[in-house]
């Protein structure tokens, strides 16, 4: 099987499959005569590309995607996207290629041709995660501690910094702040924008990457375009997915969002009804790293209401980065918002499998929606911020 499978790699055009798989390049990043293509990954929630695939000889290519981790040549791609077992996916592949047999000089060079282009694609990752990881820190070090600015931001979506005795440690505040629209863009002579940001430090203990939210005092930045400026993470690629923002210590129980400003929202309002003396906050980032690796196929066990629980392949969880709570949590407060992407059902979806995959590892775990429904479009942080505002005393 060792001899076919080097056949099928090195046979098989991975950009194709994929295409077939219905992903969709994103012109902007891709680089089709180098043979470097970038989409949203297929197998996790995501908004940027960040699946790669290098594939400079039309065939025989890899992929990684730089948010959940996950790796491979086009067999890799197979199990991954249709849950397959190995032999199934080498069958399937062999089968669409016509691959019978091979003479055992020209499968040799077959594999020794894709062990070289294994190689050179795993030295890339390891030197985009170096650059990710210092461009990191170089961000964090220009950053300064939380003052006005920020704290009206927060204030204006809807968190009580007095209830939780300020701005968190791992939020800090840079004055001007580059947006680019793919990292450093040396195709743009400017930045799409500049300005005041919120910068959040990504890990627990050890820096692996940070976000950043461009802020103005009543709200997120805006382009010229009246478009809300995107934010970004940048760090350690196959550490930075899965790794939260640490809001606050957790003790027995944290409370878990998808974004900072919501969980804190939340919190905040925990704190403040005197509830949060056993609750901790972080924000996990994505949705895709809250809920964890689901059935590649979209398939499988259904939980209430007939929403997809985890994946029923157990590898997944230990090869695939999610968020886990902290050593001595036992307990979890998942935040739902109506306001996803996708809308109140993939949202549903997504908090479902987050609570079972908790539940299924011992934790206590429940979900919390906004006004208790998955149709509201709004998140914590809208809720509260609305709530302060009809409460705040006319000047």
């Amino acid at each position: 099987m060792t001899r076919l499978s080097e056949q099928v790699k090195a046979s098989v055009s991975l950009r194709r499959l994929a295409e077939r798989a219905g992903v969709a390049w994103d012109p902007r990043k891709s680089a089709p005569r180098r043979g470097d293509w970038w989409a949203p990954c297929p197998f996790h929630a995501e908004r940027s590309a960040s699946f790669h695939v290098l594939e400079p000889a039309g065939a025989g290519g890899f992929f990684k995607c730089f948010g959940c981790g996950r790796k491979g040549s086009a067999i890799d791609f197979v199990i991954e996207a249709e849950g397959v077992p190995v032999r199934e996916a080498l069958r399937r592949l062999a089968s669409s290629a016509g691959i019978d047999r091979e003479d055992t000089a020209a499968a040799a060079r077959r594999a020794e041709a894709h062990a070289r282009a294994r190689a050179a694609a795993e030295a890339e990752d390891a030197e985009r995660a170096a650059r990710g990881l210092e461009a990191a820190r170089w961000i964090w070090r220009q950053t300064e501690p939380a003052g006005p600015l920020l704290e009206s931001y927060l204030a204006a979506r809807g968190v009580d910094l007095a209830a939780i005795g300020g701005v968190p440690a791992s939020l800090r505040f840079a004055p001007a702040l580059e947006h680019w629209a793919h990292g450093a863009d040396t195709r743009r002579a400017r930045p799409l924008h500049v300005g005041p940001a919120m910068v959040a430090a990504i890990g627990r203990g050890a820096l692996v990457g940070v976000h950043r939210t461009w802020i103005a005092a009543e709200g997120r930045a805006r382009l010229p375009d009246g478009a809300k400026v995107g934010k970004k993470m940048i760090g350690r690629t196959g550490a930075i997915f899965g790794a939260p923002v640490r809001l606050s210590t957790s003790r027995l129980g944290v409370v878990v969002g998808e974004g900072i400003e919501t969980t804190l929202a939340a919190w905040s309002a925990l704190v403040r009804a005197g509830l949060g003396g056993r609750w901790g906050a972080e924000a996990a980032l994505s949705l895709g790293a809250l809920a964890g690796p689901g059935d590649p196929r979209g398939k499988g066990p259904a939980g209430p209401d007939g929403y997809p629980l985890p994946s029923p392949r157990p590898d997944l969880g230990a090869r695939v980065p999610h968020w886990l709570p902290a050593e001595g949590v036992r307990a979890a407060l998942i935040l739902g918002e109506g306001s996803a992407k996708g809308g109140g059902e993939a949202a549903r979806r997504f908090a479902e499998r987050a609570r079972a995959k908790l539940a299924a590892r011992g934790f206590e775990a429940e979900v919390r929606v906004p006004g208790g429904r998955w149709d509201l479009e709004a998140d914590f942080a809208d809720l509260a911020a609305a709530e302060a505002a009809r409460v705040a005393p006319e000047r």
